[in-house]
């Protein structure tokens, strides 16, 4: 099939909102740059012109992905950060605006909640978890959804209960499949919370086997895997370890 007719069937199912299911996500590319210092995932930052929101998103399109990533409350976790989407709405309506152009490209759209090194703005959504998801619900941001994934590393700063609240309030407004991502390794605490397990693991240790073996953890657990970041930039080999040992998708494409 020829990219134009991909880009035309992708546009009727824009138009006619039939997005892509959560196990169409199958490609994506979330970092490049010396130790990802071009971050992707932050492509709907105000901090961001939208020269370069364009620049992005042809650089993904040029690695052959079908899948953005983006991040909706991001303090301070690298290129772009310092922005919330859940309490700034000039923010929101930007993001939305910026998730329609990434659908109308052809991409699926994962929306992930918040960062790790989101500080003051992380200890506001576990207080105000209701109040914050229903913003994010109300500005469309939901809305041409694959998935949602609760936040990154969420081992990293959050207990139980304060994800849990989270969890809850996200189900409240948004029917479709939950991720949620750890630091790296097999210790997965939080995997009950969602439906879908977006694996991480040290750059050194990173090898097909030790993605396979880790893939086949996240199945084990009767959920949904992704082989999520396994290196600091694009890394097709170990994207595709994941994606042969039974991911459903992959972020270092």
């Amino acid at each position: 099939m020829s990219k134009s007719i991909d880009r035309l069937i992708a546009r009727i199912r824009y138009y006619l909102h039939l997005t892509p299911k959560w196990d169409e996500t199958r490609h994506a590319s979330c970092w490049d740059g010396p130790n990802a210092s071009r971050r992707m995932m932050n492509i709907l930052s105000p901090h961001f012109s939208d020269a370069k929101f364009d620049e992005y998103v042809k650089w993904m399109k040029g690695r052959g992905c079908d899948t953005a990533h983006v991040i909706l409350i991001n303090a301070r976790d690298g290129e772009g950060g310092g922005y919330n989407c859940a309490t700034h709405p000039e923010c929101a309506k930007l993001a939305a605006k910026r998730i329609e152009k990434l659908r109308r490209e052809g991409f699926a759209v994962v929306p992930w909640i918040i960062t790790d090194d989101s500080g003051a703005d992380a200890k506001d959504l576990f207080a105000h978890a209701d109040e914050r998801l229903a913003s994010l619900w109300k500005a469309g941001l939901f809305r041409d959804a694959s998935y949602v994934v609760l936040g990154l590393e969420m081992d990293e700063y959050g207990n139980a209960n304060e994800w849990n609240r989270v969890a809850v309030a996200l189900r409240a407004v948004w029917g479709g499949k939950v991720g949620v991502h750890h630091t790296s390794g097999n210790k997965l605490p939080f995997a009950g919370l969602g439906d879908i397990v977006l694996g991480q693991l040290d750059p050194k240790e990173a090898t097909p086997a030790r993605i396979a073996q880790q893939i086949s953890c996240i199945r084990a657990l009767g959920k949904a895997a992704v082989g999520f970041e396994y290196a600091r930039g694009p890394n097709r080999a170990l994207a595709q370890a994941a994606l042969d040992a039974g991911a459903i998708g992959c972020g270092n494409w």
